[in-house]
């Protein structure tokens, strides 16, 4: 009877380690909603979590893995490149902790007790399985934030690199199993230790790593900022400039009414209200886009580049306001830059259309003229700036932001246009 309750105990303690394991997946990926998918996932990483590593024993460290691949694109949404990378990083973890707890707890078992105790055996199991809860809940206790930083920041070429990295990891521990001896296992101990102390530094370093990386977001959105509040002094300036000179404004119409000049009265008030509605118009609900906007529109203006914008983003849930100044901000800088080099000011233009549907896609699609050429060195546009550290840094921003939201870019020239399209959904 005891016995029949230590095992119910493993198989509740076995599933509890499977729960704290996909809570830590749970913070790096989005579990699909289901009941089912629920279960089915914390049997499964159960399995996973609480998996059986013997020496020299390749049969059930081999079929882990297309398991837990199916489990992660079964259970989860998101890029796949996560989803491979999660397996190179916990995979050899838990085949580590499993190996020792199961190894070290043999050992211990043997030292006082023979194979005919079935009472001692089960009860150094359960505690051995006690141990691997504790192991994934206090993981998960330290490493869940450290997820949800490295996939809200990283884009995939980063985890490459890190896949690039806990490939090592992973070779030693499938190494390590299938060749070591089967009396000797704890000449081993110490490349598991490694391994599992390896894959944990390397969560560590990616979570100090996005850190860096999300400081420089933030100081790129108080640059947005800084625009922002510029670009909404010069406005007020130029009201107050325009209500200084109203008197005098008013006067000349006057003047032309006096004279019943109603052609000359009309054109002066046409210009007027110009002047009015050049200070700040409306492209977008967006307020922080629609200043960005503003702002590129009175460079464009200031320079004689024919503008059309063309904005339809209300209602916007799917991409952030610094990730929107940002491709917003980038594409038309460039774009601005690439007209002031063209000779004839009427040749210069920018058509910028951009949506956002119900359903959930954003597109983007930005024209304009152009008259220098395209240079395109190792997968970066090459300006003509003055300031080499600079060259492609625009282009390489809007990247970042379309890798993380899973978007595509597509970028088009010929000899007198340049076409960037983005899409995301």
């Amino acid at each position: 009877m005891n016995i029949t309750i230590f095992n119910i105990l493993g198989d509740i303690m076995n599933l509890t380690a499977g729960y704290f394991f996909m809570k830590s997946l749970d913070c790096c990926l989005k579990r699909r909603k289901s009941r089912l998918l629920f279960l089915l996932g914390i049997v499964g990483y159960a399995t996973v979590a609480s998996l059986i590593v013997y020496p020299q024993d390749m049969w059930n460290i081999t079929i882990i893995v297309p398991l837990f691949l199916f489990l992660n694109f079964a259970l989860y949404r998101g890029r796949w490149i996560v989803k491979v990378s999660l397996i190179l990083i916990l995979l050899p973890i838990s085949c580590a902790i499993n190996f020792l707890e199961r190894d070290i707890g043999a050992r211990i078992f043997f030292l006082f007790f023979t194979e005919e105790n079935l009472r001692a055996n089960t009860v150094i199991s359960t505690l051995s399985f006690l141990s691997v809860v504790f192991f994934w809940a206090i993981f998960y206790r330290l490493f869940g934030k450290s997820f949800q930083k490295i996939y809200d920041t990283f884009t995939d070429r980063t985890w490459i690199i890190i896949d690039l990295v806990c490939i090592a990891s992973f070779v030693s521990i499938f190494s390590c199993i299938y060749l070591s001896p089967f009396y000797d296992s704890w000449a081993i101990w110490p490349c598991m230790t490694a391994c599992v102390v390896t894959n944990m530094g390397i969560i560590r370093l990616a979570a100090y790593l996005a850190d860096g990386i999300f400081a420089d977001m933030e100081r790129k959105n108080l640059q947005l900022q800084k625009n922002y509040y510029e670009e909404l002094e010069y406005n007020q300036s130029q009201i107050r400039k325009f209500r200084h000179d109203l008197n005098n404004h008013l006067s000349v119409i006057s003047q032309f009414l006096q004279k019943e000049d109603i052609p000359k009265a009309l054109a002066y008030f046409e210009k007027m209200s110009g002047s009015i509605r050049s200070a700040n118009r409306k492209f977008c609900e967006n307020s922080v886009v629609n200043a960005v906007l503003n702002a590129k529109y009175q460079r464009m203006t200031e320079n004689g580049i024919d503008g059309f914008f063309n904005i339809s983003i209300d209602n916007m849930v799917l991409i952030d306001d610094v990730s929107l100044c940002t491709i917003f901000a980038n594409t038309l800088d460039n774009a601005i830059e690439a007209c002031q080099k063209i000779s004839q000011p009427d040749k210069r233009w920018i058509r910028l259309k951009c949506r956002y549907t119900e359903n959930g896609y954003f597109s983007f699609k930005l024209e304009n003229a152009k008259e220098n050429a395209v240079t395109l060195r190792r997968g970066r546009y090459i300006s003509d700036k003055e300031d080499k550290r600079i060259h492609g840094i625009g282009i390489a921003s809007v990247k970042e932001v379309i890798d993380k939201y899973e978007g595509t870019l597509d970028i088009s020239y010929d000899q007198d246009s340049f076409k960037v399209v983005i899409l995301i959904g």
